[in-house]
């Protein structure tokens, strides 16, 4: 089949600090001088961990590579049973699995950098929209939380007591101050499962990290998981441990964004910007094998940017997250930007220009150019 390399160069140079060598008509993409992927004439090459790599090359298109499967490097040659959301995880590990090798200041300040610019689309969106959020998924709470008083973000908070904390891969945390309508302060943490696989280490991490907070502040935390995998039947909502009569035992609500595929008229005719969240989400999930599907799905959910009147602001925030999780391969993806084009010059609404719609496409930074047209002198490869 014919690889669209130029999704694979543009994932790999979204990633902190990489940076791509070209020798002998092979693509090197490095971090610190040390290879995470190759291309070449065969294929690609990842790295990955002693763990992970068991289990890829059980995959039949994955093969332990010739010349450093010692070292746990695979050689992936056909994608036709690959998603792209698997493919892009494949990537993501194989810098991580070499980021840790580096020095540990080096590999603090990197993996932090990767956290950021993976999760920060969910960030963003309780960020901006923590109001409907709140009365999207919990609205009983909603109408208990005195909205005259801006609630207030403790990133830096969270952050110190997540130190030395299990934490797993891929997830988002928010911890917020908020007051009752009786005058009450509150905390509140919100976890969100970003990686889309059930992690077993959930409800240790939610205990533990209510149980700092609640000592720091001296306050009862409220505490919310929401789980964006896809396994009907994973729905953690308890942490308990017990040794000789003695017991832990911690109960916290969990919202599960596959429940919302029987509701999804209703999602279609909500305002509140969640309701977008939720819908791109299931609709990534659904067209994991139906690119054209997709595409159909990320226009329709585009199109309601424009139709429900949000401010420009949330226009630009929930267009960054649906172009984050519904990824098109890149012919599709220029169909998308074509539509969309059409779109705004139709309703005449610039919410999107030309450079933010294709830096948003393509994943493009200012500095990574150079790099990036050098190495399409391969082109694209045939495997």
């Amino acid at each position: 089949m014919l690889l669209d390399i130029e999704l694979f160069r543009s994932w790999c140079l979204q990633l902190p600090e990489a940076v791509l060598e070209v020798s002998k008509q092979k693509e090197y993409y490095k971090i610190h001088n040390k290879t995470f992927a190759m291309i070449d004439a065969n294929g690609i090459r990842l790295k990955c961990s002693p763990q992970e790599y068991e289990a890829a090359i059980q995959s039949p298109d994955i093969k332990p590579s010739k010349t450093h499967a010692q070292y746990h490097w695979i050689h992936i040659y056909d994608f036709r049973h690959l998603y792209f959301e698997d493919f892009h995880e494949f990537i993501i590990h194989s810098y991580e699995t070499i980021v840790r090798t580096l020095p540990e200041k080096k590999q603090k300040k990197l993996l932090e950098k990767l956290s950021h610019e993976i999760d920060s689309p969910w960030k963003d969106m309780i960020g901006i929209f923590f109001n409907d959020f709140m009365e999207f998924f919990a609205p009983d709470i909603a109408c208990d939380i005195d909205w005259s008083k801006a609630p207030v973000f403790l990133d830096k908070e969270l952050s110190q007591i997540m130190k030395g904390a299990k934490t797993g891969k891929r997830f988002v945390d928010k911890l917020v101050q908020v007051f009752k309508c009786s005058g009450e302060e509150r905390l509140v943490l919100f976890h969100v499962e970003v990686q889309g696989q059930k992690q077993s280490i959930l409800p240790d991490r939610m205990y533990t990290y209510s149980n700092r907070l609640e000592d720091m502040y001296n306050m009862l935390v409220a505490s919310f998981a929401v789980l964006a995998d896809d396994d009907p039947k994973w729905r953690p909502t308890t942490y308990s441990r017990e040794i000789w009569g003695t017991q832990k035992y911690f109960k916290f609500p969990m919202i599960k964004l596959l429940d919302y595929h029987d509701r999804f008229q209703e999602l279609e005719k909500s305002d509140n910007p969640f309701a977008i969240v939720v819908m791109a989400h299931l609709k990534m999930l659904e067209t994991k094998n139906d690119y054209e599907k997709r595409l159909h799905w990320k226009i329709e959910l585009t199109k309601m940017l424009y139709a429900r009147g949000y401010t420009e602001e949330k226009v630009h925030a929930l267009f960054k997250f649906i172009d984050w999780i519904m990824v098109l391969p890149r012919q599709l993806a220029t169909s998308y930007q074509t539509t969309i084009y059409k779109i705004e010059e139709e309703k005449k609404m610039k919410y999107l220009t030309s450079i933010e719609l294709i830096a948003l496409r393509e994943g493009r930074e200012e500095g990574r150019e150079e790099g990036r047209e050098e190495g399409k002198i391969l082109g694209q490869i045939e495997l």
